[in-house]
């Protein structure tokens, strides 16, 4: 029994031998208790690893120098997505067109207790603020960008000059006063109805994408935001046209316009990196 148990452990000690010597970076000789041992040619043959594992090991230590170069760097890796940015730009558009719905209907109840003409009047001073500067019942910051800005971001060749946009937006602003007034006197006077609310809609997401885009300079979020402002013009424009056709074709003009400035904002995105759409935490 003694010679079984001591066959067994030199077996045992004679194969963990041969296992490490098969497993052995480089050829060499190992010294047990004073004796060395050579590997056998065999077991030296298959030590030297082979060319095409050599490449497996080169490129998986250069995907790990990319990756730890990513994550010193801040890159996607570590990024989330901050849904509650996105949470705050849609509650800020719904807590605009509340506002302005709340305003439309201070205009209407004001207007019920002058004359005719003092009530178109006020109607007329509430629909040309309400164009041109809507975002004072925004909850975000929507100002317009400044010269510099404009000039520190890379834009397309076709690009308007800068003094065309301040033109063409006021332009904007009297065609939707006009429309929109055309509409109220079309629906009876009421302010609270679908094609009136539609526009405030529509002025309400142009704000909030004023602060994705101005404010807070997120290309690749603007290019998503601006197809929410482009749909919103279509579907206004639809609606005053439904109501009566001379203010669908008066309102017009700003699709085409808006149409324009959408391909613009996505030229703008590919030229300046690729932003992604949706804002990360990280940002």
């Amino acid at each position: 029994l003694r010679l079984t148990m001591a066959t067994r452990v030199l077996c045992a000690m004679a194969a963990s031998l041969a296992v490490a010597e098969a497993f052995a970076p480089m050829p060499s000789m190992r010294t047990v208790q004073g004796l060395k041992l050579v590997s056998p040619p065999s077991a030296l043959a298959s030590a030297v690893p082979s060319k095409p594992r050599l490449q497996r090991q080169g490129a998986s230590r250069n995907l790990l120098s990319d990756l730890r170069a990513t994550l010193s760097e801040g890159g996607n890796v570590e990024k989330r997505v901050d849904y509650a940015k996105v949470g705050t730009w849609f509650g800020a558009t719904v807590v605009e067109v509340a506002l302005l719905s709340a305003a439309m209907f201070a205009v209407q109840t004001i207007g019920g207790y002058l004359p005719p003409i003092g009530y178109k009047c006020l109607a007329i001073l509430f629909f040309a603020s309400m164009a041109l500067k809507s975002r004072i019942f925004s909850i975000l910051d929507a100002s317009r960008p400044t010269m510099g800005e404009v000039q520190e971001t890379k834009r397309p060749s076709w690009t308007p000059p800068p003094i065309v946009f301040p033109i063409v937006w006021s332009t904007i602003g009297i065609l939707r006063t006009v429309s929109s007034v055309v509409v109220w006197e079309a629906v009876g006077r009421q302010m609270l109805v679908l094609p009136l609310i539609a526009m405030m809609t529509h002025l309400s997401i142009g704000d909030t994408w004023n602060n994705i885009n101005n404010v807070e300079r997120r290309k690749g979020s603007a290019v998503a935001g601006v197809a929410f402002v482009w749909t919103s013009v279509v579907t206004c424009t639809y609606l005053y046209w439904q109501t009566i056709p001379l203010a669908g074709m008066i309102l017009a003009p700003s699709v085409l316009w808006l149409s324009i400035a959408s391909v613009l904002i996505f030229n703008i995105w590919k030229l300046n990196g690729y932003e992604p759409i949706l804002p990360y935490k990280s940002d």
